[in-house]
C-alpha cells in the first residue's frame, strides 16, 4: 500500500526525475523477472502436462496391447491390414503399426488426411515422445511386445491424439498459469516499489549531503589560499564564474565543466607552501624569488595527488601556468599538448588578475586589460579560446567584477548545483 507519505512524495515536481530514474532501472528488471518466471513456469508446467498426456496415451495403449494386440499378432500378413483398419477407428489413436524385432513394418492403419505415415518413423527403443501440431497434441509411443520367456517378438507403435477438449483445457491452464505468474511479479513489484522509493531516497539525500560536503570543502581551502594574497576571496568567485561561462561558450560537458570549477577553487593550493615574504612582497620578485613562486604548482599537484577524488583538477592546478608558446613553466609545455581546461582557465585566470588589485600592482582598466590579452594571443594564450573570450569579457566584467562577495557566493552555489548534480547523475 502506498502511504499519504509516498503519495506526498510522487506529487512533487522535482521528485518526478527520481522516480522516472527509478523507472527506467525497474522496469527492464521486472520485465526481465517476469520473462524468466515464465519461462520456468511454462518449462515446469509443460513437464507436467507432457507426463499428464503421456499417462493418458500409456493407458490407451495397455488397454489396446492387451485387448488386440494379441489376435493382431495372430493375424497372417494377408489380413493384418484389414484387420488394423477395422480396429482403428474404434481407437484414441490416428495411427498403428506392428514392426517385428528388427523394426521392419508388418502392417499399418493411419486415419486422418493431416496426418503422413512418413513424419512418424519408429522411435528406436520402446519410448514415448509428445509432438505439438498446431493447437493438437499427439503422444508417439513404442512398445516392446515379448513372450512368457521375456524374448522381444515385436513392436507395437501407435500415435495417440488428446482429445481436442482435454489440448484446449491444457491451453488454457498454461495460460492462466503464466497470467498468473505475471500477476504475482507484478504485485510484488508493486509492494516492494515504495521501499526502493524509499531506500533511494535516503540514498540520493546522503550522496547530495557528501557531495555538498566535497564541494564546500573545495570552497573553504580554495577560499583560504586565496585570502593569503589578496584581502578578500572573491578572486576564487569571479574566476570561477569566469571559467564556467567561456567552458558554455564553447560547449564543454558538464563533466568537463565539473572538473574546471573544482580544478578553479584550487588552482592556487600550492602557495601554502610559499613563504609570506615571498607571497606577499609588494613589488616586482627577483629572480630567486620567482623560482621559489613557480614551486607552488608543483606542490599544489603534490597537494591534490594525497586525495583521489581531486585527480580531475590536476589539469587546471597543474597546467594554470603554461603558456601556448611553450615559455610558461613547470613542463614548459606548448599549443594543444597543455590540457584544455589549464589552456581555458589561464585566459580567466590572467583577466582577473589583471583587472583585480594585488599586493604588488593597482587593477588595470578592462580596455587596457583586454587589449594586453589581444596582444599575447598566440603567445600565452590558446588563439581560439581568446577570439571567443574577448567580446563576452565586458559583459562577465559588468555582472561580476564588482559584485560582493556574497552576490558571487550565491551565483556560484547555483552554478554549482546545477553542474555538480548534473554530472553526479552520470
Amino acid at each position: 500500500m502506498i502511504s499519504y507519505r509516498h503519495l506526498d512524495y510522487l506529487l512533487h515536481p522535482h521528485r518526478l526525475n527520481v522516480h522516472r530514474a527509478l523507472l527506467k532501472r525497474l522496469v527492464p528488471m521486472w520485465l526481465l523477472l517476469s520473462l524468466a518466471a515464465s519461462i520456468t513456469a511454462w518449462q515446469f508446467e509443460t513437464g507436467r502436462i507432457d507426463q499428464w498426456v503421456r499417462n493418458l496415451s500409456t493407458d490407451a495403449v495397455q488397454q489396446f496391447r492387451q485387448t488386440s494386440v494379441p489376435e493382431l499378432w495372430r493375424q497372417s500378413p494377408g489380413t493384418l491390414q484389414s484387420r488394423l483398419d477395422q480396429l482403428l477407428p474404434r481407437t484414441p489413436f490416428v495411427g498403428v503399426s506392428l514392426f517385428d524385432p528388427a523394426l521392419r513394418p508388418l502392417g499399418a492403419s493411419w486415419r486422418g488426411p493431416a496426418i503422413r505415415p512418413a513424419d512418424w518413423p519408429p522411435l528406436r527403443a520402446p519410448s514415448q515422445r509428445t509432438v505439438r501440431i498446431g493447437e493438437r497434441i499427439y503422444v508417439q509411443s513404442l512398445v516392446a511386445l515379448q513372450n512368457s520367456y521375456g524374448q522381444t517378438q515385436g513392436y507395437f507403435q501407435a500415435i495417440y491424439l488428446v482429445p481436442p477438449e482435454t489440448a484446449q483445457a491444457i491451453a488454457q491452464r498454461i495460460r492462466d498459469t503464466l497470467i498468473g505468474v505475471l500477476l504475482v511479479v507484478a504485485m510484488s513489484s508493486l509492494a516492494i516499489y515504495p521501499v526502493v522509493v524509499s531506500l533511494n531516497r535516503d540514498t540520493v539525500r546522503l550522496s547530495h549531503n557528501l557531495l555538498d560536503s566535497n564541494v564546500e570543502l573545495l570552497r573553504v581551502l580554495g577560499s583560504a589560499i586565496a585570502k593569503r594574497d589578496a584581502d578578500t576571496d572573491s578572486h576564487n568567485y569571479r574566476v570561477t564564474l569566469y571559467a564556467v561561462a567561456l567552458a558554455e561558450a564553447l560547449g564543454r560537458t558538464p563533466r568537463d565543466v565539473i572538473a574546471l570549477m573544482a580544478g578553479a577553487f584550487l588552482h592556487d593550493v600550492g602557495k601554502i607552501g610559499i613563504a609570506d615574504r615571498v607571497l606577499l612582497k609588494p613589488g616586482a620578485l627577483d629572480d630567486e624569488e620567482f623560482a621559489l613562486m613557480k614551486q607552488h604548482v608543483d606542490i599544489g599537484v603534490q597537494i591534490i595527488g594525497e586525495v583521489k577524488w581531486l585527480e580531475w583538477t590536476e589539469e587546471v592546478v597543474g597546467g594554470h601556468h603554461e603558456r601556448y608558446d611553450g615559455s610558461g613553466y613547470p613542463r614548459g609545455l606548448r599549443g594543444d599538448a597543455i590540457p584544455y581546461n589549464a589552456r581555458l582557465f589561464t585566459i580567466v585566470d590572467v583577466f582577473d588578475a589583471l583587472t583585480s588589485r594585488r599586493p604588488y600592482k593597482e587593477p588595470f582598466a578592462l580596455e587596457q586589460t583586454l587589449a594586453m590579452m589581444q596582444d599575447a594571443r598566440g603567445r600565452q594564450f590558446d588563439p581560439a579560446m581568446l577570439d571567443v573570450f574577448l567580446p563576452m569579457a565586458p559583459r562577465l566584467y559588468d555582472h561580476y567584477h564588482a559584485a560582493q562577495t556574497d552576490t558571487l557566493k550565491h551565483l556560484l552555489a547555483q552554478a554549482m548545483r546545477k553542474y555538480f548534480r548534473a554530472g553526479a547523475k552520470h
